[in-house]
């Protein structure tokens, strides 16, 4: 499930748009945060450097005791203060610096042309920077509130730049779901095509080429169709035309006088009889099943008394008695081909088994001949194919494994060849149960 999820377009669309955009929106909050952090250090530079001129230019003309009461009157808490160099006695300074401090510390070292140390000193309600300065050849403190001046993440720019990320994804989400649902669709009907339906015709808007795609998908399911009624028409109109003439070879036989050869022209004709109606029932099987309530272990009973009645040596076992939502003439066909392919290609005695496993209806058929070469199984199911050394002398049409193979795929079930331990071939037919269909 999580294969099939992460592996379609939708979700890689998806997953493309969320890469773009949670990438743009790094690179701007990286960009804002860098210019954010430019800003800081010019404003807090000519805020320093303002303080330092208006202290200059205050206490240029007072003498130290002037110049003290004044101090005393300018500092106040929160703002920035001018404090004499014994007031650092009592303080307990950290060395690390923020980057905003220690750029301010950098840049009063190139314009003041000294060297200028600042110190971090952190209280219960706020941190200052200390940096040691001279004014009027004074050596002072200056210190600076740094509560405002925090280093932390812009949250603000951070959490628009998120919601911006998870509207971006939905709306983006949206439109590449509207894209892919032309996409899903054409999928899906291709699917029921390949099951041999004929899906409804596909909405040929949005996009020009998903447009076109549906334009393409509808065009050539019509042309099959249409392919498939006429091969349907002919083989079922060619085989009717043929049983006529057929059937009036054999009574015109049968009312003449017996010749030596009059047994090998009757089977010949019965002969030519069976492949017509193979014709018919490969025809038929193009046809949509018609689903009805089904024992699968009594439909084989029948059709195994049916042809232990003609004389071929088989026998049914039951191990189970599935239920099958399934067209029964179908089935009927369908094992009626495996017993005659047992009977023309395999060895006596043929076993028919029924069982159920996994929520699926086992039909096998068991007989002791060599069976198909396993290189060529898949080969040999498509229609008219038949093995070399059968070719021209078995009388046979090629049609009889793939009606076997239509049938199975109408159903949606599975059709498995193996060969038995004991010697012998096996072919198992693998069809969902009444319950699991109707899921």
């Amino acid at each position: 499930m999580l294969r099939r999820i992460t592996g379609s377009l939708l979700f890689r669309l998806i997953v493309l748009v969320v890469v773009v955009v949670v990438t743009t929106q790094v690179v701007t909050v990286y960009i804002a945060a860098g210019e954010r952090h430019k800003l800081m250090d010019k404003q807090l530079y000519a805020q320093v450097v303002d303080t330092l001129a208006f202290l200059e230019g205050s206490m240029d003309n007072m003498n130290p005791a002037q110049r003290t009461v004044f101090l005393a009157s300018y500092n106040r808490p929160g703002l920035p203060r001018l404090l004499p160099q014994e007031a650092s006695a009592r303080q307990q300074f950290d060395r690390e610096l923020p980057r905003v401090a220690d750029s301010l510390v950098s840049r009063l070292s190139k314009g003041l042309d000294d060297t200028v140390h600042g110190y971090m000193v952190h209280r219960e309600d706020r941190n200052e920077l200390w940096v040691n300065v001279h004014v009027l050849d004074t050596p002072y403190w200056l210190v600076i509130p740094f509560g405002r001046y925090s280093d932390r993440p812009i949250y603000s720019l951070m959490q628009a730049a998120l919601l911006a990320t998870l509207l971006a994804t939905l709306l983006a989400s949206l439109v590449a779901w509207r894209i892919t649902r032309p996409i899903g669709k054409v999928v899906d009907a291709s699917r029921e095509l390949a099951r041999g339906n004929m899906p409804p015709a596909l909405q040929e808007d949005g996009p020009r080429e998903l447009a076109a795609l549906a334009r393409g998908f509808n065009h050539m399911a019509s042309a099959l169709d249409s392919a498939a009624r006429e091969r349907r028409l002919m083989l079922a109109g060619l085989s009717h035309d043929l049983r006529t003439p057929l059937t009036r070879l054999k009574l015109m036989l049968e009312l003449q006088d017996t010749s030596p050869d009059t047994p090998d022209m009757l089977a010949d004709i019965d002969e030519l009889s069976r492949i017509v109606r193979q014709f018919i029932d490969f025809a038929r099987a193009e046809e949509s099943a018609r689903l009805e309530p089904v024992a699968l272990a009594e439909l084989a009973d029948s059709v195994v008394a049916r042809l232990a009645r003609s004389g071929l040596d088989v026998s049914l076992l039951r191990h189970a008695e599935p239920e099958l939502q399934a067209d029964a003439l179908a089935l009927e066909r369908l094992l009626s081909n495996l017993l005659e392919n047992a009977r023309r290609y395999g060895k006596p005695p043929v076993r028919v088994e029924i069982d159920q496993c996994d929520g699926m209806a086992v039909l096998s058929v068991i007989d002791h001949g060599a069976g198909i070469p396993a290189a060529l199984r898949e080969s040999a199911l498509a229609p008219f194919e038949r093995l070399a050394e059968h070719r021209g002398t078995d009388g046979g049409s090629g049609l009889g494994l793939a009606i076997v193979s239509r049938v199975v795929k109408q159903h949606h079930g599975q059709l498995q060849f193996a060969d038995e331990a004991d010697g012998g071939f096996r072919v198992r037919i693998l069809l969902p149960l009444a319950s699991a269909s109707a899921a």
